[in-house]
């Protein structure tokens, strides 16, 4: 899918036309204050990260790369646009606190760089609920047990509407106010109830699309973040 950008592509990675140590860095980008949220802790059992739209794709496959197993934190990058209002611009699984020299496209088992034949070209998750997510492999096999479950004890019902919705509320600006229909919160952070195994979710730029992920990684190899760009800073005119 040939798309935003372009890239340097070598024999066995694919670079991001974009540096978001800038972003990371910054106070204000293209003109955007930019806004950090921190949004908890992701546990991560199996090293196996999914990177997807929950509501649309939850068995989805995971990245290729495995990451040491421990607990992540979890952080959006919002861009305070003064054309189309706040937009979650860079979504961050951190790995460790050092800065990534270099960000290596993350990929999927099947997805081969030699398909990628114009500049611009990406692999990535489609988004159609107007969310993106990081959750661990198990973590994902839990949520589509939960998802099971709630299909079959609320015929008829939504799941978003009848169960998430109240969960995003939690993260809103007056979460116990429903005076305001807008004010319904752009993130969660959801533990499996009897376990340890959680999954977050979160607003996806200017909504539905397709958005790549990256690696970041320093020039020793070592990995210290993902990132989700939701592409709405740094984007190439192209």
């Amino acid at each position: 899918m040939a798309l935003f950008g372009s890239f340097r592509k070598k024999e066995k990675e694919v670079l991001s036309h974009a540096d978001y140590n800038i972003i990371f860095d910054n106070k204000v980008v293209e003109d955007s204050k930019i806004e950090l949220v921190n949004i908890g802790l992701l546990n991560v059992p199996t090293g196996q990260i999914v990177v997807c739209d929950p509501l649309v794709n939850p068995g989805a496959a995971p990245l290729t790369r495995k990451i040491p197993t421990g607990k992540y934190p979890v952080k959006i990058y919002v861009a305070k646009t003064e054309k189309y209002g706040d937009r979650y611009a860079i979504a961050k699984l951190e790995i460790k606190a050092d800065k990534a020299d270099k960000w290596v496209m993350a990929l999927r088992e099947g997805e081969k760089i030699s398909e990628l034949k114009e500049q611009g070209d990406y692999f990535g998750f489609p988004v159609d609920a107007g969310l993106g997510g990081f959750f661990d492999l198990r973590s994902g096999v839990e949520y589509n047990k939960f998802l099971d479950e709630f299909i079959k004890n609320n015929p008829g019902k939504n799941f978003y509407e009848d169960f998430f919705e109240a969960e995003f509320k939690k993260n809103s600006n007056k979460p116990n106010d429903f005076s305001d229909p807008d004010d319904i919160g752009d993130w969660v952070n959801y533990q499996f109830p009897g376990t340890d195994l959680n999954i977050t979710i979160f607003h996806s730029g200017f909504g539905d699309g397709y958005y790549p992920a990256y690696w970041g990684i320093k020039n020793d190899g070592t990995v210290v973040s993902l990132v989700i760009d939701f592409h709405v800073l740094l984007v190439p005119e192209e």
